[in-house]
């Protein structure tokens, strides 16, 4: 499925269904805004296809085809981008772990969207970072561990849905374990009103003695998994923020006219910002980086999508303005970005300590 072309900043020229699925998305967003629907038939639409595990571990594909696919689903509806970034990674948590493990006979759920997967590995990466511990205590047991904590924030958390998180040991060491909504001691909590994404399945949970069985544990070395799969991570999530990016930048350019020419030196460097994103983003799925490249990459994504978005909102005028309206909905989308796991300030934390 790797495409044969790429255009100027090194994107692939296509994947399979490219027109298709992104007039798919486009004309699901309205109706996920307004929360008439959630994310998990678009996810069934992608695995139907064969597009959920592209570039993950042994499946086949190439990650840069499935950054463009994650920019094309993100230009019409962020939140179900948001949903795929959480089932893509999921793909790669499961696909690299043992192949006995009971969670490796979930893959192919996993990869047709029939099951639905949660990452909450945030606390992981900031446990690795040196920003904070995993909230998540594990516990021995003759069968495996048990996990107790809380986790903070995931999305994608529907019934039965397959959820990856860390935890860690009284002893200093850790895991990365899997286990489903409806186990015995997971407690989701009512999720929240949000100014977006809120078709995404998005709350906190409570794990009080979870039993896990040893043949869920995809890994005991967290900080070594942490970090093969962190750059997959933060390339998708810098991915869907390209995507917006792009749609914001695409319809602002339709409206620099009359008084709005007075915004082409924004508009200008706007595009110079998104095409340095893009180029950096596929470059950096084909050629391994530096930790703190991947970490500039994913906090300029995240920054250029807001700057579009306004920039979209000014040139639009009173129109835009109106709740239902897309320009409206991609600026709510922008204004997760920056608290999104890694926060801006986790980002900005962790580059001023890698100069």
């Amino acid at each position: 499925m790797t495409a044969a072309h790429t255009d100027r900043t090194g994107a692939p020229a296509d994947h399979p269904g490219r027109a298709e699925i992104a007039e798919h998305f486009a004309d699901r967003a309205a109706a996920l805004d307004r929360g008439d629907a959630d994310v998990r038939p678009g996810l069934r639409f992608l695995g139907e296809r064969g597009l959920l595990e592209l570039g993950a571990p042994g499946c086949g594909g190439d990650l840069a085809t499935m950054l463009l696919l994650v920019e094309d689903v993100a230009a019409g509806c962020l939140s179900s981008a948001f949903s795929l970034w959480a089932q893509r990674m999921v793909v790669e948590y499961v696909a690299r772990g043992p192949a006995d493990a009971a969670a490796a006979r979930e893959l192919d759920g996993l990869r047709t969207g029939s099951r639905i997967g949660v990452t909450a590995m945030a606390p992981a990466m900031k446990h690795v970072a040196g920003i904070e511990p995993v909230p998540v205590l594990a516990e021995r047991t003759g069968t495996g561990v048990r996990l107790t904590g809380p986790i903070r924030w995931a999305s994608n958390l529907f019934d039965d849905a397959l959820v990856v998180v860390p935890a860690r040991f009284a002893d200093g060491g850790g895991l990365i374990a899997v286990l489903r909504v409806g186990d015995p001691g997971v407690t989701v909590h009512s999720a929240p009103e949000l100014l977006a994404l809120g078709a995404t399945g998005s709350s906190s949970v409570a794990l009080t003695e979870v039993d896990v069985p040893a043949a869920d544990v995809l890994s005991t070395d967290l900080t070594g998994f942490v970090r093969a799969v962190r750059p997959t991570f933060l390339l998708v999530q810098s991915a869907f923020c390209a995507g917006l990016a792009g749609a914001s930048r695409r319809q602002a350019a339709t409206a620099l006219d009359g008084l709005n020419a007075e915004f082409r030196p924004d508009f200008g460097e706007l595009a110079a910002a998104h095409d340095s994103v893009r180029s950096r983003l596929f470059e950096f799925a084909r050629v391994p980086q530096r930790p703190a490249d991947l970490l500039r990459l994913r906090l300029d994504a995240a920054r250029t999508a807001g700057a579009a978005s306004r920039l979209e909102a000014a040139v639009t005028g009173g129109r835009g303005y109106a709740a239902t309206s897309p320009t409206s909905r991609r600026l709510r989308e922008a204004a997760f970005l920056p608290i999104q796991a890694p926060t801006e300030g986790q980002l900005r934390w962790e580059l001023s300590r890698s100069a």
